[in-house]
């Protein structure tokens, strides 16, 4: 551990944030990560997503390269934590791109 936690989450369901249509997961990665364009993404990038269009955010992954290209490391229901090609389906998935700060680690 490199310190606390910068803010204590809400306790997850399946269904978090979505009654209330809350953009959570979005507006704790503006608080306290970097905003890149998804254009400029790389590894060790955070990739805030919507499993489904028009829902809200609720899944993040870290953007990795492999020698077939980008990656996505992240956990995944019912497999645990793998690492997914970046899909033309998973991109489309993307509602925000995020960077550590200089200094974070």
């Amino acid at each position: 551990m490199l310190g606390t936690e910068p803010e204590t989450p809400p306790a997850y369901t399946p269904d978090w944030s979505e009654p209330a249509r809350s953009e959570e997961l979005l507006g704790a990665a503006r608080r306290h990560l970097l905003r890149v364009p998804v254009e400029e993404m790389g590894p060790g990038d955070v990739a805030v997503m919507r499993m489904a269009e028009n829902a809200v955010a609720k899944h993040m992954g870290v953007i990795a390269q492999s020698e077939a290209g980008e990656t996505l490391i992240h956990a995944y229901s019912g497999h645990g934590v793998v690492e997914s090609t970046l899909t033309p389906s998973w991109r489309r998935r993307i509602a925000a791109v995020f960077r550590f700060p200089k200094g974070t680690f």
